[in-house]
């Protein structure tokens, strides 16, 4: 095992468990939580959870297996295809849902009575994209990765590299490379980005020239959650995906592969944002935050209450014990 992959290690495991719990707390109540399951805003947020609970648990655990041999033993086409396929689905998933959040952001802010007051309104401009979204990522990564009718992956994978080297449309199929690196990432990236600026600068506009808080106590958790999370989705993708575009579009001299930097950091930096997005997240529900407080401080409590009844059980053991031994000793 290399030195780099030592500290990726050392790195996501510490991580791994912490967040897959904080996921789980909050996808637990965001769904059986009455009040966070009807407000409309977290349902594109806890698809988003439950799209990054996965990653952190299936994916980045495949890249362990990579990670810890360097390689993928008996150059097994199923692991790699499957590696290719859950990465791909989950990760741009996430960014689509993200650069969803973003934009619907504006619309609870600025044009929720004119947008969400009534049942077909909310179906076609809420729930119709997230379908829309799930449907179209599942459909689009099935048939490049999976079904692969453009070319062959058993030809095309490279076991010793890190996801195989990538599945094979991103190599040989120019359209397809294209909308996955141009459109998919960086695109994506940059409007998450921009949208979220364009909210901060909108609201900002708006208490200035309208002098009022413009409903601003009812969605500043959602803003400064959808704000945090795209900065960080902005800074995981987006390197990655230059450098990977670089060296598919513009034919670079590496003999095999991406560049160290490429291989080493980049491909693995939306990893790093996966496992801390779930500690953002819960900040922005301090109803769940203060539960989980609550119960660190009740197991914290139990603890010392089970010490001291412990330490106060032996006193009670010991002093029976002495006063039987000097009841025995008879007076000389």
């Amino acid at each position: 095992m290399s030195i780099f992959n030592r500290i990726k290690l050392g790195i996501f495991i510490p991580f791994q468990i912490p967040s897959i719990i904080c996921h789980i707390f909050l996808i637990y109540h965001l769904i059986f939580n009455r009040q966070l399951r009807h407000a409309l805003q977290n349902h594109v947020i806890l698809i988003f959870l439950i799209t990054n609970c996965l990653l952190i648990t299936i994916d980045l655990s495949m890249a362990y297996y990579f990670l810890n041999n360097n390689l993928i033993k008996e150059n097994n086409l199923n692991f790699c295809l499957a590696w290719n396929f859950i990465n791909s689905f989950l990760s741009n998933l996430s960014v689509f849902l993200m650069m969803w959040a973003s934009f619907e952001c504006h619309l609870f802010i600025f044009y929720d009575r004119q947008i969400f007051n009534n049942k077909l309104k909310r179906f076609i401009f809420h729930y119709i994209p997230i379908i829309i979204l799930i449907i179209y990522t599942l459909i689009f990564y099935f048939i490049t990765i999976i079904i692969s009718p453009f070319c062959s992956n058993i030809e095309h994978f490279d076991y010793n590299e890190v996801f195989c080297h990538r599945a094979c449309y991103i190599h040989h199929v120019i359209i397809l490379s294209s909308i996955d690196l141009l459109i998919h990432k960086i695109l994506c990236s940059i409007l998450i980005f921009s949208f979220s600026l364009f909210l901060l600068i909108r609201i900002v506009y708006k208490k200035k020239q309208r002098n009022q808080i413009i409903r601003w106590h009812r969605h500043k958790r959602m803003t400064i959650q959808i704000i945090s999370i795209s900065t960080l989705y902005f800074i995981g993708i987006l390197p990655s995906a230059i450098a990977e575009s670089l060296h598919i579009f513009v034919k670079s001299n590496y003999d095999g592969g991406e560049s160290v930097i490429q291989d080493e950091l980049f491909l693995y930096l939306f990893y790093l944002t996966s496992l801390i997005i779930p500690f953002i997240s819960l900040m922005s529900f301090p109803e769940v935050y203060q539960k989980l407080r609550f119960l660190l401080c009740l197991k914290r409590r139990t603890n010392t209450i089970s010490k001291v009844t412990y330490s106060v059980r032996r006193n009670q053991v010991d002093i029976p014990v002495l006063n039987i031994k000097k009841s025995t000793i008879k007076p000389i």
